[in-house]
């Protein structure tokens, strides 16, 4: 039986028909999971994903910079108005007193905006908002560093600006490690409506320091009383292992990095021991002594006169504080002779003194792992004057930093080899240590050379111008420096001066270089009397603290003394 032209079509239609019926059948219900991911998949709207921001540690475990979440409460007046009629008392009370505002009144002025910004929310009040904040309030969850130990540690630590950047100090200098990675994203439906990342946002890595909150907070407090009791400019002061370490760091007056944004002063955010620029005085001298020795010009038994303590030289006047006559070379440096420095000096001549100068790193940054260091200021070797060698040997006419000088007495405190100063110990991601800081150094005195300088400081300290560092039962030798401020005139300030001591503790079995600056205190102004004492109080916290053993090598009672510089 022939089919007819008609049926054949008819016959075609219907089976395509059936086809496409089968195909949406499949599609919408057999594959259903399937269409909707394909579909799915399409949508993919571009996000900024910021991971977590490293956390800080210092060299014990204790947690230094965290992260924090605050909320940003936001109205949109026009919302409100059109879906509220000013009933949710309760909320608004709440608003009203935390912002100081009157909400309501704030609505009804501005009836067309779509978004007013009104604050902070700690995270705290988040359940209590969720669940009374009515229709056109919203809240933006906002991740902020928070700070336990604040002014403590703020000049090692920095802090986070408002675009969640590391701004100053270790915030800064390792923020590329702390802020994790930011890039855009893309997100994509599940067929459930929920949201999948193709990549999971990393979180930055955690920096492990240094520094010993507890040490540091003992050296804030002492700093504290010390410019209080001077009535003082400013105070700074270092603690630092021989191997450059740094186990404290710290100025004061310092600043709150929780509240960083109150300091419209920059000179109190600033990290003072590495960017403050002075004369530093006698301490100086480590220079003077071990280019004197180190080179063989002096072997140390020499006996020198040092002019009563009053020497005209090159037109110019060179005084002690006290009428210094002959003194052995250790009694040079323990009595602090100015005279005598210049004349050991001059003798070696410029090429030798320049030689161990820059040899000590003087003139040039440190390196420290810290943004804004300053490298100092030496006077150039080719124009230099016999005049201007002979006032450097006692520090004049050259510019320093606390760090540069606690550097060089850590070489004199680890054998002779120059270190870089640090503040970084390791870096970890995930619990694991992708980053362990590498010691740098390179001899520069020879073993002997240290061992007669390390004899010279105890001797400071035993009898001459440092014996308010003693301590019972600990050797400690160090420096005093005591240093006159340029009065912008070429000349110096009769009024204004700088005091400093540099120890090394234990002076046996050397584990600390101290350093405490005083600038501009008013009254006593010696360095010897001003900061010695404070290093002193220092040295027996750490052994203390550390568990450091003693020994009988200082005699305790100190003796009256004519004070000498």
């Amino acid at each position: 039986m022939k089919l007819t032209r008609f049926k054949v079509i008819f016959f075609l239609i219907a089976g395509c028909f059936f086809v496409a019926i089968v195909k949406v059948f499949s599609i919408e219900v057999l594959n259903l999971g399937q269409y909707k991911r394909i579909y799915a998949t399409q949508i993919q709207p571009a996000i900024v994903v910021q991971g977590k921001r490293g956390l800080i540690f210092d060299s014990r475990g204790k947690v230094l910079a965290e992260n924090s979440f605050l909320y940003d409460i936001f109205v949109d007046p026009k919302y409100y108005i059109a879906h509220n009629n000013y009933k949710n008392i309760k909320f608004l009370d709440f608003i009203d007193n935390f912002f100081k505002i009157n909400i309501s009144q704030l609505i009804k002025e501005n009836p067309q905006k779509q978004y007013i910004n009104l604050g902070i929310i700690p995270a705290k009040y988040f359940y209590f908002i969720k669940k009374h904040i009515p229709l056109g309030f919203g809240l933006e969850k906002k991740q902020v560093r928070y700070y336990p130990y604040k002014n403590d540690v703020s000049h090692i630590i920095g802090f986070v600006n408002e675009n969640g950047k590391g701004a100053v100090s270790v915030e800064r200098k390792y923020n590329m490690y702390l802020q994790g990675q930011k890039s855009f994203e893309k997100i994509s439906l599940t067929p459930y409506g929920t949201i999948q990342y193709s990549k999971i946002p990393q979180n930055g890595d955690n920096i492990h320091l240094t520094i010993n909150e507890t040490v540091q907070n003992y050296l804030h407090y002492l700093l504290k009383d010390t410019l209080k009791k001077h009535k003082a400019k400013m105070a700074m002061g270092i603690v630092e292992k021989p191997d450059g370490s740094i186990v404290a760091m710290d100025d004061v007056p310092g600043y709150n990095n929780n509240k960083y944004y109150d300091y419209t002063n920059y000179s109190r955010i600033k990290d003072m021991p590495i960017n403050f620029l002075f004369e530093p005085g006698s301490v100086f001298k480590i220079v003077t002594m071990s280019s004197a020795l180190n080179s063989g010009i002096f072997n140390g038994n020499e006996t020198l006169w040092c002019n009563n303590g009053y020497w005209p030289v090159f037109g110019h006047i060179i005084e002690d504080v006290e009428d210094n006559k002959f003194l052995r070379f250790d009694q040079v440096f323990a009595y602090s002779s100015n005279v005598c420095s210049a004349k050991i000096a001059l003798k070696e001549k410029k090429k030798i003194f320049y030689k161990y100068l820059w040899r000590f790193g003087f003139g040039k940054k440190t390196g420290i792992d810290l943004p804004g260091e300053e490298s100092g200021i030496v006077k150039d070797y080719i124009s230099l004057r016999p005049f201007d060698l002979a006032t450097m040997a006692f520090g004049q006419g050259i510019s320093v930093t606390d760090i540069q000088l606690a550097r060089a007495y850590a070489t004199i405190a680890n054998g002779g080899f120059l270190i870089t100063p640090h503040v970084l110990n390791y870096i970890t991601k995930d619990h694991k240590i992708t980053y362990k800081y590498k010691e740098h150094s390179i001899r520069i005195l020879k073993t002997q050379t240290v061992k007669k300088i390390r004899h010279i400081l105890g001797d400071v300290v035993k009898y001459g111008t440092g014996i308010y560092a003693q301590l019972k039962n600990y050797s400690i030798g160090g420096k005093t420096g005591t240093a006159q401020v340029a009065n912008g005139k070429g000349g110096y300030s009769k009024n204004h001066y700088i005091g400093s001591f540099v120890a090394i503790f234990p002076l046996n079995k050397p584990q600390f270089v101290i350093l405490i600056t005083v600038v501009d205190p008013k009254g006593v102004n010696y360095g010897g009397m001003i900061a010695a004492p404070y290093v002193a109080k220092m040295a027996s916290f750490l052994a203390a603290y550390y568990k450091i053993p003693g020994n009988n090598l200082i005699n305790n009672n100190i003796k009256k003394f004519t004070w000498r510089q």
